[in-house]
């Protein structure tokens, strides 16, 4: 008899073993099944003046930055999904700046999608700054 219940003892084991990893292997990988929670944001930005694009430009939104390429194009991954403002960065270096008033861009991340603005960003030229006094 004693035979019998140790048997029994490692059966259920093994059975419980068993299903631990069956469960554990079930689902899509993501871990908590929910999907994705991030989306991506994309645009472009232009010179108003001029119309040509703008590389090197600093993009962020929702803890994410990234740079515009040559052709003045960004794509922000992994932004959080909800309401999210969009920030331009420009070089002061660089004698560009956001026209007066432009105001916020704020968009809706969708989960699993790309948000693309609906029209290029335009920048400026900078404003003259006054010479230096003489010393």
């Amino acid at each position: 008899m004693t035979r019998l219940t140790r048997c029994a003892g490692w059966a259920a084991i093994a059975v419980v073993a068993i299903a631990a990893i069956v469960v554990a292997g079930c689902g899509d990988g993501g871990g908590d099944g929910l999907g994705p929670t991030t989306g991506s944001i994309s645009g472009t930005i232009i010179h108003a003046g001029t119309g040509l694009p703008l590389g090197g430009i600093q993009v962020s939104a929702g803890g994410v930055t990234t740079t515009t390429n040559s052709s003045g194009q960004f794509t922000l991954s992994g932004v959080p999904q909800g309401s999210q403002t969009v920030t331009i960065t420009i070089d002061p270096d660089r004698d560009l700046a956001l026209p007066p008033g432009s105001g916020s861009i704020v968009v809706n991340v969708q989960p699993g999608q790309n948000t693309t603005l609906p029209s290029p960003v335009l920048v400026i030229d900078g404003p003259d700054m006054p010479p230096d006094p003489p010393v």
